[in-house]
């Protein structure tokens, strides 16, 4: 490069260095105008005869009409004792049809005309809401007062919801920033509080198509709920439909009160959840916050802004920006109408650095109570909360449900404006103010899940350490009651299996190798078992060249493909576990049971393939397991358990057959799989070795 050029290039750059500068400046003149205050649609308020209040707003753009309807109750009017009954209304609310109209007729007609009906639950309210085109007004105004009348709940609807219900309840420990939340919340609010309280299979169980309509009759009348329309209509057309289809509503009986949980004084704790299965640690934090009418809440929203709202809060710029610990950190405030929200406050980071991100994060709370805030950082703030404000008001929809849920809650109709005001006044001395008073570190409720033992420094360095016990319950608890009659008579049953198996080679096992043949729904894969007591195992299963291994090595639990290994979810590796104590003629389960590190007790005789059979039941970590045991000869002829499908609770029973001597141990040679009494898995085993010596490398990454 000549010498004439890099001159050239020299004034280039400065050039563009002293444009920059003069833009910055320019920009930094810039005046912003005030915003434009937020201009409400011209509503009409109505109640028709029987009391049922209307907001109507009319509005022209489209040709269509919604409406939005909250019926008052939700998770807070359910009985303890019917836990998920407001969930699984709101479900098969609108599903489960109506007494004129089945769910699936109701969904063709919908999609027929192009409109829609939805329903779901909340904490405080049951919502129906529907959409349709303004020629079909009458109609869908006719099928949505029914619904709100004389829903169907209609059995089937209602078992499909639980299925749904039940698959998700399987999944709720697989997305780690659903899991740490969830038990802040049920530390800050009770776990049986209805704030909090966890569904569980049981719970689901418990729930019956009676309840469902006795739930619907106590809480759906014209008194409890409150609706909004608004579209393509003029409100005295639409007060004159309303009155038709809905005026006929009444209400029966005296009006039910809502009785909002207790929630309890919080106070300072720090938990840890162990969970081998993902590579960082979660932390959440958080403490009990403010209504949204709460007098402090505009100061107190801006100090929480300030401090994890986006990426200019502090949290993110000192976890992320200059420590370098995680890829984000922040949190907030969430507020509720009619209760105390929560103040929460996360990040995620490797575990050999928790306990620095953890006590990075605790400083930057102390420390925006102990100075102010600078100008920049309540300017950026303010602009952010008013920018983000203007746009839950742009549409007419947001607006019309936002002033519904301002009515439904006692709410002034001008709340919005009212809280934008609050904001634009708000001080750093007010931010200051609300840190001091509702931030307090000494009512943190701490919250970190991850590989404990990999922890920089174990959590007890910021307090007394609780443990949370995340694992799902199976649904029908079993607990064994001391017999000591019972567990004996197991005990030699299970010595009597182990004879006709071969006593002194099952007592010797130390690992054993399986190689064969699985066949599902029409479908061969070759397989590979690897098991080396008492905590080793592997899964491998052949797709042409390719190979899918779910490895369970301790604790810890992986899938490994292609040379690419994940850590494998909790409900996966669950089912994993589980074959682990059925696997060859359920040899561990056996061992287990013999030298007392399982339990079992004898429970009956009975029949097995038309044969005299002995019943043990035995209760492991993964659940509990039925053995048959052949009265006459000791053979172990199946094994009986549950496991969750995609429907559900799914009964499993294998069957053990064709046995042959391998190696002193008398093995099946082939294993049929029935689930719900149906026959769906064939295992047919070509190749045996016990004792062979299996590498640790086959259960590392």
């Amino acid at each position: 490069m000549t010498k004439k050029l890099i001159c050239l290039l020299l004034i280039v750059f400065a050039s563009l260095g002293l444009m920059a500068q003069q833009q910055k400046r320019a920009v930094d003149q810039l005046v912003y105008p005030k915003l434009n205050d937020i201009q409400p649609p011209q509503v009409v308020e109505h109640q028709l005869s029987n009391g049922l209040t209307i907001l109507m707003v009319e509005d022209r753009d489209f040709p269509s009409v919604n409406m939005v309807a909250l019926v008052r109750g939700g998770k807070i009017a359910e009985p303890k004792e019917k836990n998920g009954l407001s969930e699984l209304l709101g479900i098969t609310l609108r599903t489960g049809g109506t007494t004129n109209m089945n769910g699936d007729d109701v969904d063709k007609y919908l999609d027929r005309i192009g409109a829609s009906i939805d329903s779901y639950s909340s904490e405080g309210e049951v919502t129906l809401q529907s959409e349709c085109l303004k020629e079909n007004t009458d109609d869908v105004i006719k099928l949505f007062a029914d619904f709100l009348k004389q829903p169907g709940f209609t059995e089937d609807k209602i078992d499909l919801a639980k299925t749904q219900m039940r698959s998700e309840i399987s999944r709720r420990n697989d997305e780690p920033f659903g899991v740490v939340p969830r038990e802040l919340n049920k530390i800050l609010y009770g776990k049986d509080s209805a704030y909090a309280r966890q569904l569980e299979y049981a719970d689901l169980d418990n729930l019956k198509r009676e309840d469902l309509l006795g739930f619907h009759k106590t809480w759906f009348r014209p008194d409890m709920t409150y609706l909004a329309v608004w579209g393509d209509f003029s409100a005295a057309d639409m007060k004159a439909r309303l009155e038709k289809y809905l005026g006929g509503w009444t209400n029966q009986g005296p009006k039910p009160q809502v009785v909002l949980p207790q929630i309890p004084p919080t106070s300072y704790s720090v938990n840890q959840i162990e969970k081998s299965d993902v590579e960082q640690t979660f932390i959440f934090m958080g403490e009990l916050g403010l209504r949204y009418d709460d007098p402090d809440y505009a100061p107190v929203y801006m100090m929480s802004e300030i401090l994890g709202g986006g990426f200019s809060s502090r949290l993110f710029k000192k976890v992320r920006t200059e420590l370098g610990l995680a890829y984000g950190a922040g949190g907030g405030m969430s507020p509720a109408f009619d209760h105390k929200g929560m103040f929460y406050f996360y990040t995620s980071t490797k575990p050999s650095t928790t306990a620095k991100a953890l006590q990075a994060m605790l400083d930057e709370i102390h420390k925006i109570r102990g100075e102010l805030v600078t100008d920049v950082e309540l300017k950026t703030a303010k602009e952010g909360f008013l920018n983000r404000f203007a746009f839950q008001f742009d549409s007419t929809a947001k607006l019309v449900n936002r002033m519904l849920i301002y009515k439904f809650y006692g709410y002034p109709m001008d709340f919005n404006q009212k809280l934008r005001a609050a904001v634009e006044k708000v001080t750093k001395e007010d931010i200051q103010k609300a840190a001091q008073n509702y931030l307090l570190p000494d009512k943190l409720a701490i919250v970190a899940m991850g590989k404990v033992k990999e922890f920089d420094e174990p959590l007890s360095k910021f307090g007394t350490v609780n443990t949370l016990d995340i694992t799902i319950p199976t649904g029908k608890k079993v607990e064994m009651a001391d017999n000591p009659q019972a567990e004996g008579k197991a005990l030699e049953l299970a010595k009597k299996a182990a004879k006709f198996m071969g006593e002194p080679a099952l007592m010797n096992l130390k690992d054993i190798y399986l190689d064969g043949k699985v066949s599902m729904e029409g479908q061969e894969f070759p397989y590979k078992i690897y098991f080396v007591f008492p905590d080793k195992y592997a899964q491998e299963l052949m797709f042409g060249e390719m190979s899918l291994k779910l490895i369970i090595n301790g604790d810890k639990a992986i899938v490994s493909q292609g040379g690419q290994t994940a850590p494998l979810p909790d409900s996966e590796a669950g089912d994993v576990r589980k074959s682990m104590w059925t696997e060859a003629n359920c040899v561990f389960l056996l061992k287990s049971i013999i030298d007392g590190t399982v339990k079992a007790q004898y429970l009956k005789e009975g029949t097995f393939a038309g044969q005299p059979h002995e019943l043990v039941a035995a209760n492991t970590p993964q659940g509990l397991f039925l053995l048959f045991i052949d009265k006459k000869t000791g053979q172990l002829s199946a094994v009986r358990y549950e496991s969750m499908g995609e429907k559900g609770n799914e009964d499993i029973v294998e069957i053990y057959q064709n046995v042959k001597d391998v190696q002193g141990l008398k093995l099946p040679q082939q294993v049929t799989t029935n689930v719900n009494n149906e026959p769906k898995v064939s295992n047919k085993i070509w190749k045996v070795k016990v004792n062979s010596g299996i590498a640790s490398a086959t259960f590392e990454k």
